[in-house]
């Protein structure tokens, strides 16, 4: 047992067992502490730098912001200016030209109308899987020219005033009406006599087209009278390009 015990306590020479237990130089140490002090000097020259970066973005930041709402004050000024002006050229003192303009503002939507006549509703079939069972643009649009040649005087769309600078137009599964999405079902408010304009529709292409698709892909489609009088708003889309005194 004792040799057993000299040869495991004697395993390694005695050199190495000096060196296992001999403490780093001062050389070393310092050396370590150099390039922990150096690291910890460039990461608080490159935080300081950051910051000083970040706070320059941020105020050319706030100089932009500061000036754009400057050019929107002033851009609002000058609305309020134009408008004023508009406002002061569509007073005219002729009572034949008054006249004139507000058969014009009615025809283009660019004013509201209020009067009696019809309303259609139309919407998807109710147990539509694809889109043959939907109301599309093309539908809503053979709808809504049948309601002009049948003599309507102003049409809306579940609010939206059609004009003739009035899209409407599929994007995705919505159709948009002036660019506004809307949601079946699409009530079709239409100004007119309400004595004649039900029997002029039934009489045009748009008519026959909504009769055809009803019968073979389900959609609905109802028209009545309106009670009491429609009251359409301008068509928003609306803006004056081009004025002249004459």
């Amino acid at each position: 047992m004792s040799l057993l015990t000299d040869l495991q306590a004697d395993a390694l020479e005695p050199g190495y067992r000096m060196n296992r237990h001999r403490p780093p130089s001062r050389a070393r140490l310092l050396l370590a502490v150099g390039l922990v002090a150096a690291l910890i000097t460039v990461a608080l020259l490159q935080t300081t730098r950051g910051a000083g970066a970040a706070e320059t973005q941020r105020s050319e930041l706030l100089e932009r912001v500061s000036a754009a709402r400057s050019r929107q004050s002033d851009l609002n000024e000058q609305v309020a200016k134009l408008d004023t002006e508009i406002r002061g050229l569509s007073e005219l003192e002729d009572p034949a030209e008054r006249e004139e303009l507000q058969t014009l503002e009615l025809a283009a939507g660019a004013a509201g109308v209020e009067g009696p006549g019809i309303v259609v509703t139309v919407s998807d079939d109710p147990g539509a899987t694809g889109s043959q069972g939907l109301v599309l643009d093309g539908d809503l649009s053979r709808l809504v020219n049948g309601l002009w040649q049948a003599g309507a005087e102003a049409i809306a769309v579940n609010g939206r005033r059609i004009s003739t600078l009035t899209p409407i137009r599929a994007a995705g599964a919505a159709i948009t009406v002036d660019f506004v999405s809307l949601s079946p079902p699409y009530r079709v408010e239409a100004i007119g006599d309400p004595a004649t304009l039900q029997a002029r529709f039934n009489e045009t292409a748009g008519a026959s087209w909504w009769q055809f698709i009803t019968m073979n892909y389900g959609l609905t489609m109802t028209i009545a009278q309106a009670d009491g009088d429609l009251v359409l708003p301008p068509d928003p889309g609306q803006a004056v390009r081009h004025a002249k005194r004459r």
